[in-house]
């Protein structure tokens, strides 16, 4: 989603106070969600269908795009996938074995 006055704001303020004070808070924001929540919250979606067999036979990419829509934030899906696995792999002990469809597996 790009940020833009007229999304955010009432109108009350300047165009320069926008893009000084309000733009870079949002994408800060947008910055953190990206490196911190979203593959962690993805991992868990992912960890929680595999492991209460609800892992239907999409693509890796529907999956992903499925538990990034909540956030309403720009996401490169391919630029969080490292992430993602490698919480998949610390803290549910699962590995991606295929991603058409998406395949799991337990590490042993």
């Amino acid at each position: 989603m790009g940020y833009t006055k007229e999304k955010l704001m009432d109108g009350d303020i300047s165009d320069k106070e926008f893009k000084e004070k309000y733009l870079p808070f949002y994408d800060n924001y947008n910055d953190y969600m990206v490196r911190f929540v979203i593959p962690d919250a993805v991992a868990f979606y992912i960890s929680n269908s595999y492991y209460r067999n609800c892992l239907c036979t999409s693509k890796l990419y529907n999956h992903l795009n499925s538990a990034v829509d909540i956030f309403n934030c720009r996401c490169n899906i391919d630029t969080i996938i490292p992430t993602i696995e490698l919480i998949l792999k610390v803290k549910y002990n699962l590995k991606i074995t295929e991603t058409n469809p998406l395949k799991l597996e337990k590490y042993n």
